[in-house]
């Protein structure tokens, strides 16, 4: 017979694998390449420094993807709880830096959505990880579901013009510069 210990440790750990492991919803609606981007709202940020960022009115408390003004956004579905998410942080920073270091600052813009992560979780997470770039907290796990209970971490690559997701990654993305430079010929090749 188990030790409850034990057996109260597997059960944690199954749980958290299945929350947190990068894999496809078993809904099977997770957007991807070619869809629409959903078009619910989104809480808008409340420090004026990512609403400005963004785009956005000062007095706006939500907001659709297609509000943002730049021609493409990169969306991140992240948790504070992935483990993914905490050590792929850094090249995350490193992307939004090379982001807005180019070219491409004022075309492409990117936030990150937290499913199942309150405003407080989702500081801490900014904070620890020093994130630079607007996070959405979604404690409830509203925007969770409208993604089909995707996996975390998932990125994709949204025209705002039409809300075409034009590339999605589920998992890690590798490297900064490799996502930037994907980024970059999707901007050379997009009417």
């Amino acid at each position: 017979m188990l030790n409850k210990n034990v057996f109260s440790q597997v059960v944690i750990m199954l749980v958290a694998a299945l929350l947190f492991y990068p894999a496809t919803s078993i809904s099977g609606s997770v957007p991807a390449t070619g869809d629409i981007f959903p078009a619910e709202d989104l809480k808008a940020p409340e420090e004026g420094t990512y609403r400005q960022y963004l785009g956005l009115d000062a007095d706006k408390e939500t907001f659709k993807l297609k509000d943002i003004q730049a021609e493409f956004a990169v969306v991140q579905i992240f948790s504070m709880y992935c483990p993914i998410c905490q050590r792929e942080a850094r090249e995350v920073n490193e992307l939004y830096n090379l982001i807005q270091d180019s070219d491409a600052a004022d075309k492409v813009k990117l936030l990150g959505i937290a499913p199942g992560n309150s405003a407080f979780e989702v500081s801490v997470y900014r904070e620890q990880y020093d994130v630079q770039f607007p996070l959405i907290p979604d404690g409830e796990f509203e925007w969770h579901k409208i993604m089909g209970e995707v996996g975390t971490p998932y990125f994709l690559i949204v025209d705002l013009s039409t809300g075409e997701i034009l590339e999605d990654q589920l998992g890690p993305f590798g490297t900064a510069q490799d996502f930037f430079e994907l980024i970059e010929h999707i901007l050379k090749h997009v009417d």
